[in-house]
């Protein structure tokens, strides 16, 4: 007997989600965990929670939208249960402190290391100012990241203007402890 595999609307729109936009969302998981297990769990949660989340989608926004919403809902929840089960230092955007390792040659420094650099300070922000960044260093706007996160657009742009030129002096001044 020959079956026929049967996909429905929810399935069809959950795999062009993945086609589309998976390596982006693996990017964005990324920067809610630094522990390549957890993140491979928060990545299938991330997942099965976009599949779920293609039935009740009727197009009111973008797709792309849609599949950064669901990320940063997963996202942020996981965060918070991180928090509450192990006490966690976030700091506010105005107390960060660039932990370098001293042993670092300052010629050797190369692409890899700003980058190292860069996530160390994004994931040492507030839940949200951490999850704006993610989101805009997707290569999301204001406004789209005013549709996921529910703050206006105004203070989206603020806010990320904020942490921009806050990694922008950081980076910029290696010698910063």
């Amino acid at each position: 007997m020959n079956k026929t595999r049967n996909t429905t609307p929810q399935d069809e729109l959950y795999r062009q989600a993945v086609e589309t936009f998976g390596r982006e969302v693996g990017r964005f998981v990324a920067g809610y965990e630094r522990d390549n297990a957890k993140r491979q769990d928060l990545m299938q949660e991330v997942h099965l929670a976009l599949w779920q989340s293609m039935a009740g989608f009727k197009g009111q926004c973008s797709l792309r939208t849609w599949v950064y919403r669901v990320a940063h809902n997963i996202g942020a929840t996981h965060v918070q249960r991180s928090m509450r089960s192990v006490e966690r230092y976030s700091k506010d955007l105005d107390d960060i402190a660039l932990h370098v390792d001293e042993r670092a040659d300052m010629v050797v420094t190369d692409r890899r290391l700003d980058l190292e650099r860069v996530m160390t300070l994004i994931h040492s922000l507030a839940a949200l100012d951490r999850e704006l960044m993610l989101l805009y260093l997707e290569g999301l706007d204001a406004a789209s990241i005013s549709e996921i996160t529910g703050l206006s657009a105004r203070n989206v742009a603020t806010k990320v203007h904020r942490i921009k030129s806050m990694l922008s002096n950081r980076l910029g001044n290696r010698s910063t402890p």
